[in-house]
């Protein structure tokens, strides 16, 4: 049976010979074809996984470099809007910079300009220094004459027995100065002198006498601007003096007018008799000639203790 069986396969296939071979390529090649495809498809597994791997490796790298990126960025953001704010800030410090700097530039511009005007004005003062500094030389030297001339004046004054002082050492009364008065004419004496009425006064001896006549004559002279003073005299053996006024006229000098009783014009001189005549009996030319002091018949005089007539010791002057 089994030789028949394969009597019968053989025979089969000797009378199929053709398709038999086809399909046994076929299966082959199909077998062939599918154990390629599976190493093939295990191989490309294979690679894939690997390069799935791979991929899942650099993605996780560019996941985490893109948060730390994203981080930077939003650190670089906050730093972006910090230094907006900051620069901000510095552009409103440079408004107030740039403000600050015009005004100093007006100051330093008027600085400037007071400079130039403080530099000018430094300029004339120091010419008015040097002028004042002339000066001062020119008055050093006109004062240094005015000593000398003042020595001489005092030796003078001491040779003639004058002693001069200020109306406050005088203690006899109270004498009250204009500081603008000045010195008057001849003329403007006279007439002062005939118009002022302190020779109206009645002569009480210790109540009102020589000394309040001087008075009111100088004061009421200083309040007219004429200036004035008051002459106190002592006598030779006389223990009681008296008081008369001086006036230093611009054109005759020195005039000494007595009120008391009667406005008279007199002579004083150390060593002289005491003399004096009305106003219009005399004119400024002789007011310091002796001669015609001494030639008069008629005239004013003190009476001396002794019966004669007073002899002046001393004059004091209180201008």
């Amino acid at each position: 049976m089994e030789s028949q069986d394969r009597r019968k396969e053989y025979k089969e296939h000797q009378e199929m010979p053709h398709s038999y071979h086809f399909w046994a390529k076929m299966r082959r090649t199909l077998v062939i074809i599918l154990a390629l495809a599976l190493v093939t498809a295990i191989v490309y597994g294979v690679v894939i996984t690997g390069e799935i791997g791979d991929l899942k490796s650099e993605l996780e790298s560019v996941r985490s470099t893109l948060a730390s990126t994203q981080l930077e960025l939003s650190s670089t953001q906050s730093e972006l809007t910090s230094t907006k704010q900051t620069l901000a800030v510095i552009q409103v410090d440079l408004s107030s910079t740039r403000e600050t700097l015009l005004s100093v530039q007006n100051e330093l511009e008027t600085t400037e300009t007071e400079l130039n005007s403080t530099k000018s004005e430094l300029s004339i003062t120091e010419a008015q220094l040097n002028s004042a500094q002339q000066d001062l030389v020119n008055l050093q030297a006109v004062f240094s004459s005015t000593q000398q001339q003042l020595a001489v004046a005092q030796e003078t004054l001491g040779g003639l027995g004058i002693t001069l002082s200020t109306s406050k050492e005088c203690s006899d009364v109270d004498l009250i100065d204009n500081s603008i008065a000045t010195n008057p004419t001849w003329s403007q004496l006279i007439t002062f002198i005939s118009q002022d009425q302190t020779d109206k006064h009645t002569y009480i001896y210790g109540v009102f006498d020589c000394s309040q006549f001087s008075r009111d004559v100088h004061n009421n002279a200083e309040a007219a601007g004429i200036r004035a003073a008051e002459v106190q005299l002592s006598f030779r053996n006389e223990e009681v003096g008296h008081a008369l006024n001086a006036f230093l006229t611009t054109d005759y000098g020195l005039v000494y007018v007595d009120c008391t009783g009667e406005d008279t014009i007199a002579r004083i001189k150390t060593g002289k008799e005491y003399r004096a005549v009305d106003l219009y009996d005399i004119t400024g030319a002789n007011i310091r000639n002796d001669y015609w002091w001494d030639s008069l018949n008629s005239y004013y005089y003190l009476r001396s203790s002794m019966g004669g007539h007073c002899v002046t010791e001393s004059i004091e002057i209180y201008w």
